[in-house]
């Protein structure tokens, strides 16, 4: 019977921290993705902002108007 407890007890511990490490593990990958997508974002917006430079600012008194 002690022997039971010795391994129940052991389980406890090495359960925990195997549970502990893939909970980590997770947390780890989660904000390495939120990062990269950080910086993907970035990437792109700053891509789109060089772009939109190249196009002149349209006179907004000439915009266009719909009739029906």
């Amino acid at each position: 019977m002690a022997a039971l407890e010795n391994l129940r007890e052991h389980w406890l511990v090495v359960g925990t921290e195997l549970l502990v490490r893939a909970t980590r593990g997770i947390c780890d990958g989660s904000l390495l993705n939120a990062e990269t997508g950080r910086t993907d974002t970035r990437a792109r917006i700053e891509e789109w902002s060089s772009v939109l430079a190249l196009y002149t600012p349209v006179n907004e008194s000439d915009s266009v108007r719909v009739s029906a």
